[in-house]
Formats: structure tokens, sequence, C-alpha cells
């Protein structure tokens, strides 16, 4: 009985000597800092090692998506980020006006919201180009996607992307609108397929030179059309409108030069770049399709350490790493979520809560204890997911911290484990019991 005790002793201390060997080897893998928190056997431990990279996604769906993007930033950390947006215009019943009608006007209306990214103070550029590819009647089109379009634009309209303006109107040149008004005196523009055959469709883009904002546009808006203004000439002062809605068929590209920044070898879909080849930093971006991969590659150590290890709490706490560029045209994300992954790196199951909501995390401003200051921070709950790791219900292949929707152009900067200034952490309050 005193030799299998002993025995158990000898194994227990040899596992300890071991876990420190292999802690002086990677001076933050767990076990350096544990705590005992109270006197009924429970532990505190921050030092295990947090591996994160940037990991590269499927770009997005966005021909299903309600809104349309135009516009261009260049971001410090990032390079350039430009939208543009393809539309094909429908036709809810025939165009046929009187041969005794005149064209006055052509207008292409875009229902703004309240949302910009970037800044807004600055002069842009809103380019209107006629399409020259049809629109695929069946395609999904992506963020990656775009239409073989004209050169030269019709209409290029310099302007402040103000929050409070709800519209933007470009007025088209006279040719199209006189080439419109004779196919409808013709009986040329009696279905939407002969609409499209003579006009496949318009891109709004923004100048390849501008540096200021993102501005959303409904899609699905009856404000959102384009408009043929025309009038009857036995009554000269009523105005007659004929609208084309561009809700039928749309999509936007969102597209971003890494070519000079530190993401230049992010090339791959769910290729993974490491925390210490971007200066310490890890992306979330979900327009463009930007992951944060955190990895615990040392977190079953802690059933080495004796006993049965049950998490009782963990937290992950990511910080922005605070840069002026940001304030305040370029804001975080409000929420980010998390996801499953694999070795592979696919984005997996998304973290539900008990109600079967998608859970999300928002991001929150407090002093940071460590420096004083003001600190913009996400605060990840990983309690289930450490616990089923511990488990071996749950693979320890890692997460992925995600936006809550892949529509917005929203990015935030994160601080790697080993990012000085802004370190992220990896809160884990556990018991021990006997086996």
């Amino acid at each position: 009985m005193r030799g299998d005790l002993f025995g158990r002793l000898f194994l227990l201390v040899g596992s300890l000597v071991a876990l420190l060997l292999t802690s002086c080897e990677e001076a933050n893998d767990i076990g350096l800092d544990m705590q005992t928190t109270d006197g009924a056997g429970g532990f505190f431990v921050d030092t295990i090692t947090v591996r994160t990279s940037t990991v590269l996604l499927d770009s997005v769906p966005t021909s299903t998506s309600s809104y349309l993007l135009a516009g261009r930033y260049v971001d410090a950390r990032l390079g350039p980020v430009a939208a543009s947006s393809f539309v094909q215009l429908g036709l809810a019943s025939a165009f046929t006006p009187a041969t005794t009608t005149t064209f006055d006007s052509l207008v292409l209306v875009l229902q703004t919201d309240a949302y910009r990214y970037g800044d807004t103070t600055r002069t842009q550029h809103l380019q209107v180009h006629r399409l020259t590819e049809q629109f695929s009647p069946t395609s999904t089109y992506y963020t990656v996607n775009t239409l073989q379009y004209a050169a030269q634009p019709l209409v290029s309209k310099s302007l402040r992307a103000r929050s409070g303006a709800r519209s933007i109107r470009l007025r088209l040149p006279e040719a199209l609108g006189q080439e419109l008004m004779a196919l409808g005196h013709a009986g040329n523009l009696s279905t939407a397929d002969q609409l499209t055959y003579y006009l496949k469709g318009l891109v709004i883009t923004p100048d390849s030179t501008d540096n200021a904002a993102l501005i959303r546009f409904s899609a699905t808006s009856a404000s959102s059309l384009l408009a043929l203004y025309y009038h009857d000439s036995s009554d000269p002062t009523t105005v007659l409108t004929q609208e084309f809605s561009i809700a039928s068929r749309h999509f936007y590209q969102l597209r971003n030069n890494r070519r000079n920044t530190l993401l230049a070898s992010l090339q791959n879909t769910r290729q993974a770049l490491p925390s210490s080849q971007t200066a310490e930093e890890t992306f979330v971006e979900g327009g463009l399709g930007l992951y944060t991969k955190v990895e615990i590659p040392h977190l079953l150590d802690l059933a080495n350490l004796g006993g049965i290890a049950t998490i009782v709490s963990g937290q992950l706490v990511a910080e922005e790493t605070f840069s002026a560029e940001q304030r305040p045209y370029m804001p975080p994300p409000a929420n980010l979520t998390l996801r499953l992954t694999d070795a592979s790196n696919r984005a997996g199951a998304l973290f539900i809560s008990s109600d079967g909501a998608v859970r999300t995390f928002p991001y929150v401003v407090t002093q940071s204890a460590r420096t004083g200051l003001q600190q913009g921070t996400y605060t990840f709950d990983l309690t289930s997911y450490l616990t089923n790791v511990l488990r071996r219900t749950t693979p320890n292949n890692g997460l992925l911290l995600s936006p809550e929707s892949s529509e917005s152009p929203d990015r935030v900067v994160l601080g790697s484990f080993q990012n000085t200034s802004h370190p992220l952490q990896l809160r884990i309050y556990y018991t021990k019991t006997n086996q």
C-alpha cells in the first residue's frame, strides 16, 4: 500500500518536473504562475500560451444582400479598400410612351442610410459606367466578382459622404435618355428582357484616387431607381416619369490591395498568417473575409497537474491596438462572434446561447488596469469550450474571432499574446479533484 502511494507520488512529481522543464523552453506555457485563489483547491492561471493568426476565408456573397456599397478609402494597416456596385435594371410594366412625348432628363437615384465607413469630411467621387457584360440569371455573385463595363464613365459626381444625406441623385447623359426614349417609342421596351438586351446594367464606382469613405445604399428600396422624366407636347407642364428599378439583380464588389502591407503574403483561401509575421497584430474584417484564429496548444496540459481539472471560468480578453487613423471615421465592429474551426481553418459552428441565439461579444471601452488609459476590448467567455476540450468532446483545433455580419466592412486590429502594448490575455479559473 505504501509502495503504491509512493509510486503515485513519484509519477506526480515527475510530471510536474517535466512540465516545468517544458515551460523553460516556452516561457509562456501553463504552470509558471499558477495561483491558489481560495482554500478549497481553486486555481487561477493566465500564462498559458495563446497563438493567433489572421485567416483569409471565402469571399462573401453579396447578390443576396439588400445593400450596395460604393467608395474608397486607404487603411493604414490594410491598404486601399474600394467598393463598387453592379445593378441590373428592372421593368415592372411596358414602357410605350406616346409618339408625342419628349425626353427631359435621366437620373439615377440611390437611397442611402446613415452608415459610412471612412473619412466623410473629404471630397470623393461616384462614377456611373455602362455594363458591357450581362448578368447571369442563375449565378450568385461575391465580393470578389466583377462584370465588364465601359471604361469611360457616363457621369462623375463629386460629393462629401455626409451621414445625414438620405439619397444621392446622379444625372446621366441625355444621349442615354434619348436612347431609352427612342426604344420606348419603337415598342422595344415592353419586357424586362428587352430592357437588359439594350441596357445590360450600370456600375457605380469610386475614383481610383479617392481616399474618403464607403457609402451604403439600399438595393431593395423602391426609392433606389433609374428615373426617366419626359412630357407630352400637348401638356408640357406635366412631368411624366418612367421608373426602372435596381432591385432585380445586383451585387457589390469589395476589394483590397494589400501589396504594401504586412498582410501582403495572405493570398489563398483559408491561409493563416501568424501574428509573429504581422507585428504581433491580427485582423477581423468581415467584408474582406479576414478573421482572427486563436489556438491554445497547451490546454490539455492541465490534465498533467494531477487530479481532474474542472474549469470554473475561462475568459479571453482581446485588446484593440489603438491607432489615431481609426477615430472617429473607422470604428471597430460593435460585436464579434466566436466560431469553431479545424486544422484547415474552415469556419465551423457559431457559439450559441441557451436560448438558441448566436452569442455576441461587445466592444467595450474601459480604463486599463495595466496602463490607466482608455482601452477598447472584447471579452469572450470560453468556459464551455475549454471544458469540452478537456473532456475531449471538442477537438483542440482553435477558434475564429468573427464579425457579427459579413456584410459590414468594419474592421478591428487586435494585439497578440506577445504584443507588449496590447497583449491578448487568457484567464482560466479551475479546481482539481482526486481521481
